[in-house]
């Protein structure tokens, strides 16, 4: 995948600007802690706890999503995924809707870089649901227009006021890298993988809904 470095760039301060809320949490927390001792500490101590659940459970999306690699392989990939990104989730005003009921006949089609793929959909997804709501998601074996078989990947995200902001759609499509932000590179990068895969997420906007869609080819399964 060759990309300009700007990219790289902008996607560390994306990266940063999400990790920095929580890990600053665990310092005010910490702080607290410190000024009240003894058995007043308690709900110091709860922000601390939850801020770190929540800065660990982003690393561990992001590791994933941005980085090589990312399964601990300690759950069967489905699983974990799913896993993570209900982590990612906690705490906030977006549930997610995915269900674990075809993970044994799709295991042998899901591969590391679908997952990466899916999970980097679900991040702009999440973009699309400024107040919240529910991201759901779909896997499925299906056949391509020529009848090729291909892995079906779909996010939905439905929610009151449910958009795509016009920077990062114009990102999801071909742009020129030097328009792209700390906002909207992820869109970007979004596209990327799934060009990897020779495949491409199509964006489908509705009443108080997205919907991402994307068709991988079956020789990117195996």
């Amino acid at each position: 995948m060759n990309v300009h470095i700007n990219v790289v760039k902008l996607l560390s301060s994306r990266l940063c600007h999400d990790l920095v809320g929580p890990a600053g949490a665990v310092h005010n927390g910490m702080e607290l802690v410190e000024e009240m001792g003894g058995d007043d500490s308690g709900d110091a101590l709860k922000m601390v706890s939850g801020s770190v659940e929540q800065l660990s459970a982003r690393l561990s999306f992001f590791r994933m999503a941005f980085g090589i690699g990312g399964l601990s392989g300690r759950m069967p990939p489905l699983a974990e995924s799913r896993s993570m990104v209900e982590a990612f989730l906690q705490g906030g005003r977006t549930r997610l809707d995915w269900s674990s009921d075809e993970d044994t006949i799709l295991a042998p089609i899901i591969t590391p870089p679908i997952l990466k793929l899916l999970l980097n959909m679900i991040l702009v997804a999440i973009d699309a649901l400024p107040r919240g709501g529910t991201l759901g998601v779909t896997l499925a074996d299906m056949k391509t227009e020529q009848q090729n078989s291909a892995v079906g990947v779909a996010v939905k995200a439905t929610g009151e006021g449910a958009r795509l902001k016009d920077d990062l759609m114009s990102a999801m499509l071909p742009v020129d890298e030097n328009d792209l932000n700390a906002h909207n590179v992820h869109g970007f990068f979004c596209q990327r993988l799934a060009a990897e895969l020779s495949a491409q997420v199509e964006v489908l906007p509705g009443e108080n809904e997205v919907q991402f869609a994307v068709l991988v080819p079956e020789q990117n399964e195996r």
